[in-house]
């Protein structure tokens, strides 16, 4: 079980919606700032800010402390291809009465845009880097999901790796226009996932805030919690292709 760290500094510069939207992450899959391993324990928030984003993520309580780390005025927040800890879930899910394969992005690492002329005190709304940066690639911001699917990107692409991992498992690589990585990391397929992306050669890939780290395998749950993303404006998404080696090819 983890146990989530503060420190009053923390909580004094994101007032309740920044501490509100930190608190949307699961920590379940997360990695630590520090040392790279997967977090358990008692973990500590750390925020990183200049002044015009902030950068919130998470550290072993034996790594570091929860504090503010103040950044350099000409520091560019990370894109979503660099310094984001990423998970990710298949699933087939309806959509307009089509079942249709679905990837969904989740962030653990926060980044968050906001105009930090106000002066001292809590920040005023913040704005997802991460969605503005995916919007300014072509993704759409969803409204509801189980209409037809979004429109496809040609420039974003993900590679199934099947049973690639050390123990077997499968993986996923999917990589945004410029050939950057956007995620790199194991899958779990379910069994008529594959199928459906061989039929119709691409995948639905949502990313947002939306907390699937304990609903992996139930669908229902899964689109209940997509539809409240949506409706909280947290949510955008894009057809993109994806291939893997068919058996007839594979090592």
């Amino acid at each position: 079980m983890i146990e989530l760290q503060m420190s009053p500094e923390v909580r004094a510069l994101l007032g309740p919606e920044g501490l509100a939207r930190a608190a949307e992450v699961s920590l379940v899959d997360g990695t630590c700032a520090y040392c790279r391993t997967r977090l358990q324990g008692t973990v500590n928030m750390v925020v990183r800010t200049n002044g015009t984003f902030v950068h919130v993520v998470y550290v072993h309580a034996a790594c570091g402390p929860s504090e503010v780390v103040p950044l350099p005025d000409d520091q560019q927040p990370p894109v979503p291809t660099d310094g984001y800890d990423m998970t990710m879930t298949a699933a087939v899910l309806d959509h307009d009465g089509i079942n249709l394969p679905v990837l969904v992005a989740e962030t653990v690492a926060k980044a968050y845009a906001f105009d930090g002329s106000s002066g001292p005190g809590p920040m005023p709304e913040l704005t997802s880097l991460v969605t503005s940066s995916l919007l300014g690639d072509g993704f759409t911001l969803i409204s509801r999901i189980t209409q037809e699917a979004p429109p496809q990107i040609p420039e974003w692409i993900g590679v199934l790796l099947l049973g690639h991992g050390p123990a077997g498992e499968d993986g996923l690589l999917v990589l945004d226009p410029e050939g950057g990585n956007f995620y790199t990391g194991t899958i779990e397929l379910p069994d008529s996932w594959l199928p459906a992306v061989a039929h119709y050669g691409w995948a639905v890939l949502y990313v947002g805030d939306i907390g699937l780290a304990d609903l992996r395998g139930d669908d229902k749950d899964v689109v209940e919690a997509l539809r409240a993303a949506a409706q909280a404006g947290r949510l955008v998404g894009a057809r993109i292709a994806i291939g893997f080696p068919s058996p007839n090819t594979a090592a």
